[in-house]
């Protein structure tokens, strides 16, 4: 993703983590779960991060 932005990895990893934060606020920890959970393994790094309050639910 990075690279079809044109810009640094660590920022496309800190936009892509502020996404799926905000989309894992939105929809609640289950919902999230169940949708990322059709993702390659590929995503699994992105999405191992230590999840927010919404992921309790």
């Amino acid at each position: 993703m990075a690279d079809r932005a044109d810009v640094p990895r660590e920022l496309a990893e800190a936009g892509i983590h502020a996404v799926l934060a905000t989309l894992r606020e939105a929809v609640g920890g289950q919902e999230f779960r169940d949708a990322t959970a059709q993702l390659p393994r590929e995503y699994d790094i992105l999405l191992s991060t230590p999840a927010g309050p919404a992921d309790a639910g």
